[in-house]
């Protein structure tokens, strides 16, 4: 293989090309160490992200998107970078059971994925990763990078999880400061796990029976199976891009490679010409003195380095006219899936997809999952897109896997190949962004299209279906606005009511009696059943009922209220048959931006998930300091914890412009969180008041079932009472 080579100047064989260093906030220290993973993504241990911040090493609780300082020590010169924390996996005790004991020489867990704000400085890449096995030569290296802080070790036993590493006596030992790092074994020339701790002598006098330079690491085997568990696995595979000069043989698929190569580049001079720019695209350096490879070598690299058949395909299709080399070109890129190494995109297509599915994840998680829910029906996703919120680590995973999907099952024109599962995501994906972006993902899938020989129409098809679905709405019915009031002379049980019927223009209508006297919860529950039931059109979906209430009616159970006429068999609460949700405008009038925070967050509420205030939020100043800074478009806030502690995180999130609020009104403390799991806090946003209201249909039929969800629901776009009786003051009932 003497034409392809790989470049003098590429980065060494072993793990120093993807070293990371993790620094210590506010100082230049060496907090621990770390690896690359595949384009933004670094791999190192939770408990040094704890040292960075100053914290507890093995503390389990999760410090959220926080932002770390990482340099790439051995490789560039280059200043520490930014990366935010991506994925947590907590440290645990070594039977999966609560925290790590204090003391203990050994724990599960521990892991922590960040992501770089910006690209690896080059050369910075990836590893290649095997498993770890007994026996194996390895070696790690310090945090801050010295070639001469390497330190061998020998795995000298390995039960798949965790392996022992004994180190001789002579040369430097694990210490502080190399966990994260990987351990690289010196036979397989891949990494198989990362240092996590050391096995230390006990204090006192020293003993030839004390174990002496013994540390442990995490497997590779270990290490997927965690980030899998939190939505991040996939991220360890082989880089076959520079697997170095050895391209391995395979004669029969050579051959078959070999018989569309000759016919599509049979020219020396033509074969020179597309095989340099392959080498440019995958880092492989060629001689430079005009020559050409031979067919045999051009297919031999086609079949062992990774994207080396789709990019040649990609230079080759721009210049096929004729029939008979659109032929041969569609032979091999069907050979190309019996290749392994091949993929569907070259890496050019791969580069800018990732780039771009990497940023709309960053600003919406929710993006890549609900458009390939709806663009892929009836295929089991990958693991990652079984949540409704996507890590933007995890999108290289979710590519590689949607890469290796056929395509779908509508009829092609002329046997003409099917369209591949991931161009139909795209399209969605583009479709759902929509504006300049969505024209580039488009021009994107289009070029793809044609490389692969996809019919226009078959494109068409599924750019239209993606137009159709993006111009979905959602499955609303109307909309009823009430107020509910007291007056210090009324009755403890009694409330003023106002109801409002949503016009389907988006203006309002007062309806129901105007004479302001005060209410019974039955007689409030009759009035709002009889004015959303009466709103409900055909083919519209549940009623949304939205009650404002002052901050003392934040508790009321409006949920509960019985809408049944006597002489009705069944009673009918009213949060069974409406989506009813609370208001509060009264405490956000104390807040001079609280408006304006209202419609940035109301705006923004897709693009975070739900941030969860239990036990770790301690105060009601330390929430309104998150949302204030790392949560400052927080657009949703699960409350819970007992009832007093419950109402000053509740009055901060109003205060502050959180539309939406959820919490158990019945939960005595934070142990009872749990309850509220059903409804799925964390699932698709838009749908959450209809699970809410599932959620009460069945706590209503089942009496063990005591939690209550209540639900702050607070469109931005919806008019106030006190907007409405200034607008229209005179509307006749019924309007």
């Amino acid at each position: 293989m003497g034409w392809f080579t790989v470049p003098a100047d590429a980065p060494p064989a072993d793990a120093r090309g993807a070293l990371v260093r993790v620094v210590h906030g506010g100082t230049a220290r060496t907090a621990g160490a770390g690896v690359q993973l595949a384009a933004r993504s670094l791999l190192t241990c939770a408990h040094v992200v704890n040292i960075a911040l100053g914290r507890r090493p093995l503390s389990p609780g999760d410090p959220g998107p926080v932002r770390l300082e990482v340099a790439f020590p051995a490789l560039s010169p280059a200043p520490a970078v930014r990366a935010r924390l991506a994925a947590w996996v907590a440290p645990r005790a070594a039977d999966g059971a609560g925290p790590v004991p204090d003391g203990a020489l050994e724990w599960a867990g521990d892991l922590a994925v960040l992501e770089l704000d910006e690209p690896p400085p080059a050369p910075v890449r990836p590893l290649p990763w095997a498993d770890m096995a007994t026996g194996q030569e390895v070696r790690a290296w310090y945090g801050g990078g010295q070639p001469f802080t390497y330190a061998d070790v020998r795995v000298g036993a390995c039960d798949g999880r965790v392996g022992y590493l004994d180190g001789q006596l002579s040369g430097a030992a694990v210490e502080e400061g190399y966990s994260g790092g990987p351990l690289w074994s010196l036979r397989d020339a891949a990494a198989v796990g990362l240092v996590m701790g050391r096995i230390t002598a006990p204090g006192g006098a020293f003993s030839a029976q004390h174990t002496v330079r013994r540390s442990w690491g995490v497997t590779r085997q270990a290490i997927e199976a965690e980030l899998t568990r939190v939505g991040a696995g996939g991220l360890l595979h082989p880089d076959r891009t520079r697997d170095g000069v050895a391209f391995p043989e395979d004669g029969g698929l050579r051959d078959m490679l070999a018989g569309p190569v000759q016919a599509l580049l049979g020219v020396p001079a033509e074969r020179a010409v597309h095989a340099t720019a392959l080498a440019a695209e995958l880092g492989l350096r060629t001689p430079g003195d005009g020559s050409a490879p031979t067919v045999e070598e051009l297919a031999t690299v086609l079949y062992t380095v990774e994207r080396a058949l789709p990019t040649l395909t990609e230079s080759v299709a721009r210049t096929v006219t004729e029939r008979g080399a659109r032929a041969e070109l569609d032979r091999l890129l069907a050979l190309g899936r019996l290749v392994e190494a091949g993929g569907l995109l070259s890496a050019a297509e791969h580069r800018k997809l990732l780039a771009k599915l990497t940023d709309l994840t960053t600003h919406d998680p929710g993006l890549l999952p609900r458009a390939a829910a709806a663009a892929l029906p009836f295929v089991a996703l990958p693991a990652p897109l079984h949540g409704a919120r996507l890590s933007a680590s995890a999108v290289p995973a979710v590519l590689r896997a949607l890469e290796t999907w056929t395509g779908d099952c509508s009829s092609v024109p002329h046997e003409t190949p099917r369209l591949p599962a991931l161009l139909r995501v795209v399209e969605y994906v583009a479709a759902e962004v929509g504006g300049l972006v969505g024209e580039v993902l488009r021009e994107w899938s289009t070029r793809v299209a044609q490389r692969l020989g996809v019919h226009p129409s078959a494109l068409d098809e599924r750019r239209a279906d993606a137009a159709r679905w993006a111009a979905r709405t959602a499955s609303a019915g109307a909309c009823v606005l009430v107020e509910l009031t007291r007056h210090t002379d009324d009755l403890p049980d009694r409330y003023r009511c106002a109801v409002w019927r949503v016009r389907d223009d988006g203006t309002a209508a007062r309806t129901g009696p105007r004479d302001d006297r005060p209410l019974t919860d039955a007689e409030v529950a009759r009035l709002v059943r009889a004015v959303a039931s009466g709103a409900e059109g055909p083919g519209q979906g549940v009623p949304m009922v939205a009650v404002a209430v002052g901050p003392d009616g934040l508790q009321l159970p409006v949920d509960e209220w019985d809408g049944a006429e006597p002489g009705e068999l069944y009673p009918a609460p009213l949060g069974e048959d409406f989506l009813v949700v609370l208001r509060c405008p009264r405490v956000r009038r104390h807040s001079r931006t609280a408006g304006h925070d209202l419609s940035r967050r109301w705006e923004a509420r897709r693009r975070t998930g739900p941030l969860i205030a239990d036990e770790r939020i301690t105060s009601d100043r330390e929430l309104m300091g998150l949302l204030k800074t790392t949560h400052r478009d927080q657009g949703s806030v699960v409350v819970h914890g007992p009832p007093k502690h419950r109402a000053q995180l509740l009055n901060v999130c109003l205060f502050m412009g959180v539309p939406i609020v959820l919490w158990d009104r019945e939960a005595e403390d934070h142990r009872q969180a749990a309850r509220l799991e059903p409804s799925r806090p964390s699932g698709p946003l838009e749908e959450l008041p209809e699970r809410v209201r599932h959620f009460r249909v069945r706590a209503h039929m089942d009496p063990a079932q005591t939690a209550r969800p209540a639900l702050v629901w607070e469109d931005a776009g919806l008019p106030l009472p006190d907007e409405l009786r200034l607008a229209d003051p005179g509307a006749a009932a019924g309007g």
